[in-house]
């Protein structure tokens, strides 16, 4: 019994010691451990370990150390406050199980040096041996039911690095709950923090092990990237200066049965204020966001992925470099994106956003300049892969407001692009592309101060792309209002290119070909058919092989082209508005006709319609065209600088039919009407009311025109005070144009043989035409002239003609006639060689019952007499052969009567009055034949001038010889009736002068008008016949006197003579005796009585003898007195 008891005090002393050691082990053995032993044996490790306070109660199995401190090189743990509950009694169920793990104000500091050695680096081993331990075979699980991590910190240091990085965690906050591996549960945790990387980290999550599974919730803000860029990302290539990052997702990774699934739902990322450098650029972004993710992933035998952002969105991302690019936004909305991929590997994907929207694109390069785009905006994107099959098509596409630099100065404008049902499909390695619709609206090219062209709409509808094929094929490509303006510079320039800063260096090509001679037709012809030739080879191929392509319908709608064009100094505006173009069947296939259609009607009233077929290779065109065009005035400015005139009216209509293939050819009708040309002073001068082209044909340089009518000519000529012609100051008068004129004689060879190279040229096959019947209706002619001493003014009206044909190849024959002045009639007829006029030409032209008083003005000036009446009637006969002209004018003056003188200083000196009375008949009736001749080859010659001289001869005749004039057109023999002789000192009629008087009597009876002139005349003869008459006087009262006889009478009167001779004493003789100039006078007066007396006996009236003054004269025949007769004036 005591051994018993006994037994049982040491069972219990035992037990009692037992328990008191494993109090004392507990509550001062283990504090101990951990406050001594454990910082000794970490001493070894060149670590130090100081514990505050430990406390352990065995028999709960709590431990709590306070203020725990763990350095080596550095701190590298340190807490307030550690606390341990732990199980020991699931170690008999095979279950090392932890109840409470908490940590309060934990610190945690890794920190590697300079020389890349951790501060932990005591604690790593040497070895990478791995446990021999199977974990798989081991049968103790771990469980953990509670942990907390209260206000923690982690902070890690790298001062190996190029750049040193420090990153610190604080604020540190975990939970973990439920960890046990015979539950296969990885727990429950939750973890929130605060970093100087972030300002908030939160992690809440588990692990499932059986199956596996883990799944949590994460949360991440405003994580600054810069710190670990700085020592981990930034090279001389990259360098991130900037960035924010948010972040948040619930997660959920699962394996079972071989099939592993993962998923993000409600997932966002957030990056801000991204600053970085990529090779010198710099690259920013204000934000990306991409506030609502899911993605889910399975992976088996096949695998599948799926993944849904709702939005993702930049905002102010910018590129900073050689070229500059700004983003103000880029919104991306409704993206989705579907994988499967089955067991042989077959990918079956699809990609799809719902709306896409950019804005404030900008892009700037200094070589370039400044690309603008407003926004862009897509909208339903779809896209599928399946197998090698792929699909995708965009709802559309809207680009706003953009535009980018063209040239140097200029710039190009977009207000909107729309692009519908944007389609691409690869199906069977056939791969094709499709558009349904494009609009581009307003389209501008523009200076700093000029709009040089707008289009308002450019429109393509079904567009299909077949790119195995390279073919495309459009259905219709609209362009509406397009608009245009530029100059025409002075050396045929385009104001534009300069404008817009594309003009370069011309290219030489043009001078080389310059410079080449130029092809004979017929090596022309052949080239020609050369390149035909190899036109339709080459069509052949390209429409086998290369790019194809078809537009069936191209539409111009309100085209507007403004051409200001500098010529000479002035600027001349066109205006092509109201321009529409279609054209139809365009293809690469050069050899098939295109339709071709244009229609305009500008507000410059020209009007134009085009219908035709253009084959591009070899080039052939058909076109039907009909052109109006009714302001014709505007042209006539290409000739301000040469007319001094203006064209008022003008209208143009045509109907054609042009044709080009090898040659061109045009067939057609014309008119051009209401023609009205006014001269620098606003008077009409010329003017037309049609002019009709009935049938026009043009092929092989020949140019055919039939039934041409003339309806209404009027043509104003005129001379003003001065003696300008009107029309000749219609021409402006160049520099120079007067030494041209000086060496105009020195040029004619030149121009004989210029005319001579012209022909071979025209031989050669150079431009020809032909024109038949010519027809004038109802033509005026006004003429008038102010220089004279009263203004002068008479008309051509009625005027009418035909001129038959204008050919080369035979002669031309025309008629035409009208009405002068009031009553009086021309005709005109002709037979020439247009060509060559020197060779043949005949010219008839007749007036009839001219009123001669309408010219007072210029007989008054130029006649010096003004006319009272008569009329006038005119034929002319041409004939020019081989450049020699022989012509005659026949005149006709019917009952020409001189009104009174004029004091003219431009009259000529023409006895008028006496040729009028010469020439005018019994009838009253003058009529004259000059012929002219005259060479057309010398440079001398003039019409006018040969036709004066013909005139100056006629009256030289009348005045000078008027009675051989009269004798030869009246069949007189009037070589004596110029003279009647007396007999000395005798004024009878001799009987052979008496003949003479009848036939004066002819004349004046034959020239009722004429009046005869009688000039007394004396001579030496009379004298002498005088003073021997006074001298035989003397003998004979010397006789009667002295009782002498002859000879002793002579001798007593020529004392001094000392010869007998009776010859010599007779003239010593008369030497004394004087006849007095009254006794000749009488003796010439008496003479003219004697004619007068005789022809007024004779029957002719006494007014139209004229008696003049009397005049000495020489002796005819040695003995005879003549008495001039003349006509009188």
């Amino acid at each position: 019994m005591q051994k018993s008891k006994k037994i049982a005090l040491i069972i219990l002393g035992s037990l009692a010691g037992l328990l008191l050691i494993y109090t004392l082990a507990g509550f001062l053995g283990v504090p101990y451990a951990l406050k001594n032993t454990l910082p000794a044996k970490l001493k070894d490790m060149n670590a130090s370990l100081s514990v505050a306070e430990t406390k352990f109660n065995p028999f709960t199995f709590e431990l709590n150390v306070t203020r725990p401190e763990l350095n080596t090189t550095a701190p590298l743990f340190s807490a307030k406050q550690i606390d341990v509950k732990l199980k020991p009694f699931s170690l008999f169920k095979k279950l090392a199980e932890v109840d409470i793990l908490r940590l309060e104000s934990p610190s945690v500091n890794i920190a590697r040096d300079k020389n890349g050695t951790l501060n932990l680096a005591a604690f790593l081993g040497e070895s990478n041996a791995t446990s021999t331990e199977n974990n798989e075979t081991s049968s103790i699980n771990f469980a953990l039911n509670s942990t907390k991590i209260i206000g923690g910190s982690f902070a890690y240091s790298d001062e190996s690095l190029k750049q040193p990085f420090n990153a610190k965690f604080e604020g540190i906050n975990y939970e973990i709950s439920d960890i046990n591996t015979e539950q296969n549960s990885a727990g429950k945790h939750v973890f929130d923090a605060n970093s100087t990387l972030a300002q908030k980290l939160d992690w809440q999550g588990g692990i499932d092990l059986a199956p596996l599974r883990v799944y949590g919730d994460l949360s991440l803000k405003d994580f600054n990237v810069r710190p670990v860029a700085l020592s981990f990302i930034d090279t001389q290539d990259l360098r991130i200066n900037s960035a924010l990052i948010n972040a948040k997702t619930s997660y959920e990774l699962s394996a079972d049965g071989g099939v592993i699934k993962a998923a993000l739902k409600n997932a966002a990322l957030n990056l801000k204020s991204f600053e970085a450098q990529l090779d010198g650029q710099n690259l920013s972004l204000e934000e990306l966001d991409l506030p609502a993710i899911e993605v889910n992933a399975d992976v088996s035998e096949k695998r599948s992925f799926a993944a849904d952002i709702s939005e993702i969105k930049f905002k102010n991302t910018s590129f900073k470099g050689e070229a500059q690019a700004n983003l103000n936004s880029l919104n991306l909305s409704g993206v989705a994106l579907k994988a499967d991929i089955n067991e042989k590997g077959d990918i079956n994907a699809s990609a799809a956003l719902k709306a896409l929207g950019v804005s404030g694109i900008n892009l700037t390069k200094k070589s370039v300049g400044e690309i603008k785009l407003k926004d862009a905006n897509a909208s339903e994107l779809d896209a599928k892969i399946k197998g090698q099959n792929i699909a995708a098509s965009l709802k559309n596409l809207t680009l706003s407001t953009a535009s980018a630099p063209v040239g140097k100065n200029s710039a190009a404008s977009l207000e909107k692009l729309i692009i519908n049902a944007p389609k691409f499909t690869l199906e069977n390695n056939a791969s094709t592309a499709s558009i349904g619709e494009v609009k581009a609206q307003k389209i501008a090219l523009k200076t700093k101060n000029k709009e040089l062209a707008i289009i308002a709409e450019i429109g393509v509808k079904d567009a299909d792309f077949d790119l195995a094929k390279t073919a495309l094929r459009i259905e219709s490509v609209s362009i509406n209002k397009p608009k245009f303006a530029t100059d025409i510079k002075e050396n045929g320039e385009l104001s534009a290119i300069s404008e817009l800063g594309l003009n370069g260096e011309k290219a030489s090509a043009k001078k080389s070909s310059a410079k080449k001679p130029a092809k004979s037709q017929k090596t022309a012809k052949k080239s020609n058919a050369g390149k035909n030739k190899k036109a339709e080879q080459k069509s052949a191929q390209s429409a086998k092989s290369g790019f194809q392509f078809s537009v069936k319908n191209v539409s111009v709608t309100g085209a507007d082209i403004g051409i200001t064009h500098v010529f000479e100094g002035q600027k001349i505006a066109h205006k092509f508005d109201g321009l529409n173009v279609n054209l139809q069947n365009i293809s690469e296939n050069l050899a098939a006709p295109v339709t071709a259609k244009i229609d305009m009607k500008s507000s410059q009233k020209l009007n134009l319609a085009l219908n035709g077929k253009i084959t591009p290779e070899p080039l052939n065109i058909e076109a039907d065209v009909k052109l109006n065009d009714a302001n014709l005035p505007r042209y006539f400015a290409y000739a301000k600088n040469y007319l001094d005139a203006s064209l008022k009216s003008g209208e143009l209509n045509a109907e054609l039919n042009v044709k080009y293939a090898a040659d061109a050819s045009v067939s057609g009708k014309a008119n051009i009407a209401n023609i009205e040309l006014a001269d620098g002073s606003g008077d009409k001068v010329f003017a037309f009311k049609n002019l009709k082209l009935s049938k026009i044909s043009f092929a092989k340089n020949f140019l055919n025109l039939e039934r041409v009518t003339l309806s209404a000519p009027f043509l104003k000529t005129h001379l003003n005070k001065e003696r300008e012609f009107n029309l000749s100051r219609l021409v402006k008068k160049s520099e120079g144009e007067s030494a041209q004129n000086a060496d105009a004689k020195q040029s004619a060879s030149k121009n004989e043989k210029a005319a001579e190279a012209a022909k071979q040229q025209k031989k050669e096959g150079e431009f020809d035409f032909a024109i038949k019947n010519i027809l004038v209706e109802n033509g005026d002619v006004d003429f008038s002239d102010a220089s004279l001493f009263m203004p002068f003014a008479t008309k051509i009206t009625k005027l009418e003609g035909v001129l038959m044909d204008i050919d080369s190849t035979r002669p031309t024959m025309g008629t035409f006639e009208g009405i002068v002045g009031k009553s009086g009639f021309s005709k005109i007829g002709l037979k020439l060689l247009p060509y060559d006029p020197k060779k043949s030409t005949e010219v008839k032209l007749g007036f009839k019952d001219i009123d001669l008083v309408d010219v007072t003005p210029y007989s008054g000036q130029f006649l010096g007499y003004k006319i009272e009446k008569g009329k006038l009637n005119l034929t002319l006969n041409y004939d020019v052969r081989d450049s020699k002209l022989n012509g005659s004018n026949v005149v006709n003056l019917d009952t020409l009567t001189l009104g009174e003188k004029v004091e003219s200083k431009d009259a000529v000196k023409l006895p008028l009055s006496l040729a009028i009375s010469i020439l005018s008949d019994q009838n009253n009736q003058i009529n004259i034949d000059l012929p002219v001749t005259g060479d057309l080859n010398d440079p001398d010659f003039k019409y006018g001038g040969i036709v004066w001289e013909a005139i100056k001869k006629l009256f030289a005749d009348i005045t000078l010889a008027p009675f051989r004039f009269l004798g030869s057109a009246l069949g007189l023999s009037s070589q004596d009736l110029n003279t009647i002789d007396f007999m000395p000192a005798n004024a009878e009629l001799i009987v052979s002068e008496q003949v003479k008087i009848a036939d004066f009597i002819k004349l004046t009876t034959a020239k009722p008008k004429m009046k005869l002139s009688i000039t007394p005349a004396y001579s030496d003869v009379d004298v002498t016949a005088l003073k021997n008459a006074k001298l035989n006087e003397k003998i004979s009262q010397t006789m009667a006197q002295t009782g002498k006889d002859y000879s002793g009478a002579l001798a007593s009167l020529a004392p001094k003579e000392k010869s007998s001779d009776e010859k010599a004493l007779r003239e010593a003789a008369l030497k004394g005796i004087e006849v007095k100039k009254e006794q000749l006078l009488d003796l010439a007066n008496a003479r003219a009585q004697a004619i007068k007396a005789a022809l007024a006996q004779a029957g002719l009236a006494e007014d139209r003898m004229v008696v003049k003054k009397p005049e000495k004269t020489d002796v005819k025949q040695g003995e005879y007195s003549s008495v001039m007769m003349g006509v009188a004036d």
